[in-house]
């Protein structure tokens, strides 16, 4: 069950609507919203230098308060916008304004919450907003709760794409989707995999792998399940495909699915994913 969720604040057009997602599943919960804002003094200080004398030194203090005065007041606009929306859907609530790096402290206020929401193209650098910092990756990959990622389309959560494979990762995604339940259990659901070969021997594997993961559904009192091997290819490819052909509301993806995740950036699956989702995404680490 859901009675604290966490929203982390960028000024991009996806905050809002991370808030709207956030504001609904509260409704639903009677939970309450943390609306986490974060002056990153790291990555100001990483794009100041220090060197060339004591002009140079203290041209650098300058130029160091000025940005972070301009972040500051960022963060005030996007609590205060925050605030608004909240009260506005009459939702208990606090906001927090906190200095340091973005994924530090937002992975912290995730220990005590059951659920971030977060804008796709957020980057907590908010000087340069659209400035790639590769933070939303390192939350994902080293967060503590599960993470929905959304865009800037709001939608109600009624059809969803779990893309599964058997891993554990695919599997603890499931198992926080099950356990949460944030959209009940009347929905409708397909399990798809991509298989590794067209060959017969490893579609059925691929077909058992789904034929478990519907009985652990099952179990927990989801009944609307339909199952599809995709054939080989790219992942993410088929995945995208598939989430282009059946249009559903929300798709459940193991974020460690795939090695190259485990480097700084996402893996390619994840990031190809994330990069051109037409809805969101439920992940957990």
């Amino acid at each position: 069950m859901i009675k604290r969720i966490l929203v982390a604040l960028d000024p991009d057009d996806d905050t809002p609507v991370a808030t709207q997602y956030a504001i609904q599943l509260a409704r639903k919960f009677d939970a309450s919203l943390t609306g986490l804002a974060v002056v990153d003094t790291s990555n100001i200080l990483t794009d100041i230098g220090t060197g060339g004398g004591v002009g140079a030194y203290y041209y650098s203090v300058d130029l160091w308060e000025e940005l972070a005065e301009e972040t500051r007041q960022v963060a005030v606009e996007l609590l205060e916008s925050f605030r608004q929306s909240c009260e506005k859907a009459g939702i208990r609530y606090r906001d927090i304004r906190k200095e340091g790096a973005s994924e530090e402290r937002i992975i912290e206020e995730m220990k005590y919450h059951d659920l971030l929401v977060v804008g796709r193209d957020s980057h907590f650098f908010y000087n340069q907003p659209t400035r790639d910092t590769q933070t939303l990756a390192r939350i994902v990959k080293n967060g503590v709760a599960p993470t929905l990622v959304v865009t800037d389309e709001y939608r109600n959560v009624e059809k969803i794409l779990i893309a599964f494979d058997g891993s554990s990762p695919a599997s603890r995604t499931l198992k926080g989707f099950v356990q949460l339940l944030p959209y009940g259990k009347d929905l409708d659901i397909e399990l798809v995999f991509v298989s590794e070969s067209d060959e017969k021997e490893e579609v059925e594997k691929s077909s058992f792998i789904l034929h478990l993961a519907e009985e652990y559904l099952k179990s927990h009192n989801f009944h609307y399940i339909v199952k599809t091997v995709l054939e080989t290819g790219q992942p993410a490819t088929r995945i995208l495909e598939r989430q282009k052909k059946s249009n559903p509301d929300l798709v459940l993806l193991g974020a460690h699915s795939v090695s190259a995740i485990r480097r700084i950036a996402f893996g390619s699956v994840t990031h190809e994913l994330i990069a051109k989702t037409k809805g969101s995404l439920f992940l957990s680490p």
